[in-house]
């Protein structure tokens, strides 16, 4: 199956991106690994919660409500003021806005960052400007899809929680069959959400890329695929998963390790940082800060170096998978052809179809490429050696002409032997080489 063959060939494929190794290649591909990856904290797995650890206890929304009230209390003691809960209320929905813009602008970015390191991949350089603004409209567009997707798992928990603080109590009503009914369906939801969300980066958005299309009409373009070939496609998610989990634990054991070592010098410059800058007050505060910000940017610096090749080979995965199932949706034709020995140079990539190759042999068209001169190749009827009869042209009539510029009318001339035979002979003067010693026989083999 192609879901298997290709993980031998994502190793090889990554490879040959990410070698010979250099600083600039590496902090450009961490910056798009940073947005376009999960890092390994979403993990492959899918969080499912044990129906065991849903107390039935009515007194979970008491407790909540006695704790809100205390906080009251204790605040109206120690100042002798009441509770300012509109201002609470109103730096909350301040707050709450602000991670919503940042939360768009992130996913904005990491639309079109999608398409970067998607043609990244396929053309194998790394040039993030120049990618970035090429692919603004459709990271645009994947960008407004994403929005729309992850609006209906924010509607559906809304809608809980309105119902809850309204007067209803919906872990009353999660109870025996009810309670496993919604669990099954609230797995089947996340499952679907993800294979979707998953699918749209991994094969839609190339088809965005190679064919300039939509994301619905993308969506159209790989259902079809899909369709005839689902075999492969649940084979690759099963192997991605497996391979997944086994990464993501195996690469954050390295992270442990390397964060752990990276984080006693750290820990102790900020101890000495610390104290140093005590009686600076706020201007002190502000450094340290700073410092803290600029150690916690670093992890993530490391986490996207570890997750670079990962999410390299991932993609890689994908994309063979892909033009294995649809030719006409291969983005990495030249990349693939190079990995297997095999003809390159078609559907998405920038190889050498319709030119000839180095030996000068491919469609017979003239152009600067040719290592022949004016001379091409066709045939005419079948002998009794092969079927095929080869033969020199200088049009495109069906005649033969020998290099004297007799027409071969497949009698013998004035000296035994036909004009074809004439015509080998002047072909070998040409290449100056005897029959026994270029190995063509009479026929130009």
């Amino acid at each position: 199956m192609y879901a298997v063959d290709d993980l031998s060939d994502a190793i090889d494929a990554t490879r040959e991106f990410l070698t010979p190794i250099s600083l600039g290649l590496v902090l450009k591909l961490a910056l798009i690994v940073f947005f376009v990856s999960s890092l390994g904290f979403s993990g492959p797995g899918v969080p499912v919660t044990d129906p065991g650890m849903v107390a039935d206890d009515p007194t979970q929304t008491g407790t909540q409500g006695e704790s809100q009230e205390s906080i009251q209390e204790l605040y109206e003691e120690e100042t002798g003021e009441e509770f300012p809960v509109d201002q609470v209320i109103a730096v909350a929905l301040v707050f709450v806005a602000i991670l919503f813009g940042i939360g768009l602008i992130y996913l904005f970015i990491q639309a079109i960052l999608e398409f970067v390191f998607i043609e990244s991949l396929r053309s194998e350089e790394v040039h993030v400007r120049r990618y970035f603004l090429e692919n603004v409209g459709r990271g645009f567009r994947l960008f407004v899809f994403r929005v729309v997707l992850n609006a209906i798992p924010v509607a559906i928990a809304g809608g809980l929680l309105y119902y809850q603080f309204t007067g209803g109590d919906v872990l009353d009503q999660l109870t025996g069959a009810t309670l496993w009914g919604a669990l099954a369906a609230g797995i089947v939801f996340v499952l679907a959400y993800s294979i979707i969300l998953g699918f749209t980066a991994k094969f839609v958005a190339p088809i965005m890329l190679l064919e300039d299309r939509g994301v619905l009409s993308a969506w159209s373009r790989f259902w079809a695929t899909f369709k005839a070939n689902w075999a492969e496609y649940v084979v690759y998610l099963v192997l991605a998963w497996i391979i997944m989990l086994v990464i993501t634990i195996t690469a954050w054991f390295v992270i442990a390790i390397a964060g752990f070592i990276l984080a006693i010098p750290f820990a102790i410059l900020a101890f000495v940082l610390f104290v140093l800058l005590a009686d600076l007050g706020v201007i002190g505060g502000i450094v340290f800060t700073v410092f803290m910000i600029g150690a916690f940017l670093a992890f993530l610096l490391l986490l996207s170096v570890i997750w670079t090749p990962i999410t390299v080979y991932f993609r890689y995965y994908a994309l063979l998978l892909l033009g294995d199932t649809n030719d006409d949706l291969d983005l990495i034709p030249d990349l693939r052809g190079a990995l297997r020995g095999t003809p390159v140079g078609t559907a998405g990539g920038a190889g050498t179809a319709g030119r000839e190759t180095e030996s000068g042999w491919d469609d017979g068209t003239r152009d600067g490429y040719d290592s022949e001169t004016d001379e091409s190749w066709s045939t005419t009827e079948p002998d009794d050696d092969d079927g095929f009869e080869w033969y020199e042209t200088r049009d495109s009539t069906d005649e033969s002409v020998d290099a004297d510029g007799s027409v071969d009318d497949g009698e013998p001339d004035a000296n035994g032997e036909s004009d074809r035979d004439g015509s080998t002979d002047a072909r070998e003067d040409r290449d100056e080489k005897p029959d026994d010693d270029d190995g063509l026989d009479d026929r130009g083999w």
